[in-house]
């Protein structure tokens, strides 16, 4: 009868074990979820700050051609003043 007890009693502490390591596993998952939604997140934020620059660097070639085009214009009057 002794060894009958024994073997319940390493039956419920394994069953314990079990039940310990899956809940903490269940945590170490919501865990992970948190970082990864975290990582996602500032992910999202660097693509909007990177669309930005890229919005201001288009603005900037506008720009740029533009001036380019006055100079151009510019150059023309003056060429037409010398003659």
């Amino acid at each position: 009868m002794h060894q009958l007890e024994l073997q319940l009693y390493l039956t419920y502490l394994l069953i314990i074990i079990e039940l310990v390591a899956f809940a903490w596993l269940i945590i170490d998952i919501q865990k992970s979820k948190k970082k990864q939604d975290k990582i996602i997140e500032l992910e999202n934020q660097i693509l909007q700050v990177e669309n930005q620059i890229l919005e201001l660097e288009k603005s900037i070639f506008e720009s740029e051609k533009n001036i380019i085009d006055q100079i151009k214009e510019v150059s023309i009057s003056v060429k037409r003043l010398n003659k």
